[in-house]
């Protein structure tokens, strides 16, 4: 798998760098993780500061666009929505809660 950065833009407000990469492979497409750790050894960062937007490939092509973000601390990290750090495993899934239902009313 071979990765090449497109382009990076920097997100000073928010305190991130904004990613667009291809990626290139052989047989089936990349996993979540497998491109997060991949970017994580290309740039160097901690993987707890890296979040993968999106992977998006085409049928019949050897290759996916992949928009990623780079946090400069945890606490900006947080800031992205709460599905994605669920996907890269940066937080827990919530439980919902069980509704006992009541037993309907005796006429």
């Amino acid at each position: 798998m071979d990765i090449e950065i497109k382009g990076k833009k920097e997100n000073k407000l928010i305190g991130r760098q904004e990613l667009s990469c291809t990626v290139g492979f052989e047989k089936e497409s990349p996993s979540r993780k497998s491109v997060r750790d991949a970017l994580c050894a290309a740039l160097g960062v901690a993987p707890e500061l890296l979040v993968v937007k999106s992977i998006k490939g085409k049928y019949g092509v050897k290759n996916a666009n992949i928009v990623a973000h780079v946090y400069k601390d945890k606490a900006s990290a947080a800031s992205e929505a709460r599905h994605l750090l669920v996907r890269d495993g940066l937080a827990q899934k919530a439980e919902k809660k069980k509704v006992e239902k009541k037993a309907p009313a005796k006429k």
